[in-house]
Parts: structure tokens; sequence; C-alpha cells
């Protein structure tokens, strides 16, 4: 993790610090409002993935008998002897905190990506909209709808493309 934040903040350009002091700003100030903002955008992901499987890991642990999800199942599957039921809930809770989370990793890069790009990558809604719009419209037969013509590009004045 260490490394992860100096990666971010040595991906600073050096001219960024020079022109904050320029502008009087102590050492601290420009570090909280001028490096770390634009160091967030190459810290976030790396970290979010690292956390993310680091709750994926947790399943391992099952197995030095730490109380966590996993073994919490165990040990209600070992007195009423349904293992697959239970291991599918946990596996469930898995996938629901897991996208949660890479939910809640994509809100904060696409945050920390403001300024840096004409255009903010879409959110996890605005994709699942575009995907479901997509594939409703080749359901329904829209989406080769107004396709249709004489074979002719757009005529202008005097028939003059």
């Amino acid at each position: 993790m260490s490394e992860i934040v100096r990666a971010g903040i040595q991906s600073i350009d050096q001219g960024q610090g020079e022109a904050a002091g320029a502008l009087g700003m102590s050492r601290i100030q420009t570090l909280t409002r001028v490096i770390l903002p634009q160091a967030m955008r190459v810290i976030i992901p790396p970290t979010g993935n690292e956390f993310i499987g680091m709750l994926k890991m947790t399943s391992l642990v099952s197995v030095l008998a730490v109380p966590e999800l996993l073994y919490s199942a165990q040990i209600i599957y070992s007195k009423n002897l349904q293992v697959v039921p239970l291991l599918l809930v946990a596996s469930i809770w898995y996938i629901i905190v897991t996208t949660v989370f890479t939910v809640g990793q994509g809100y904060l890069e696409r945050h920390f990506a403001r300024g840096t790009s004409r255009s903010v990558p879409p959110t996890a809604a605005e994709r699942l909209r575009k995907f479901f719009r997509v594939h409703s419209a080749q359901g329904s037969g829209k989406l080769g709808a107004g396709k249709q013509g004489s074979g002719k590009q757009g005529s202008g004045k005097g028939g003059q493309s």
C-alpha cells in the first residue's frame, strides 16, 4: 500500500508543487490541496483492487478458524447438515459485498477523474441503462428502423452533397 501511495505522489509533476509554493502555500497546503487530489486518480484504482482482493481472500481465513462469513456458515452447517444452501448464501453475500465495493470504487474513480479528460467514464448505472436499451431495441426490431431509403446520400440544395 505504501508503494501505491508513493507511486501516486511521484506521478505528479514537480512543477505543481513549485507553482503552489509560488502562490504562497505551505507544504501541508500544497500536499492536501494540490498534490493529493491529483494523486488520488492514480492511487484509487490499485487501492480499491487491493481492498476487494483482500475481501475475497477472507474466505481463506476460515481455515485458521477466525470468525468471518465462511467460518460462520461452516459452524451453522455442521449443526444442521445443510452444506450446499449455506455455502450458496455465503457466496451470495460475497458477491453482494464485492459488487457494492466495486461500484463504490467506480464512483470514486469517476469523481477523481474530473478535469483530466473531456468526458468522464460512465457510471455503473449508465452502463446498465445503455446495455438494456441496446438489447431491448434488438429484441423489438427497432434497431434497424429508419435505415431504409432510396440508397441516395443526403442531398442538399440543387442535388449537391
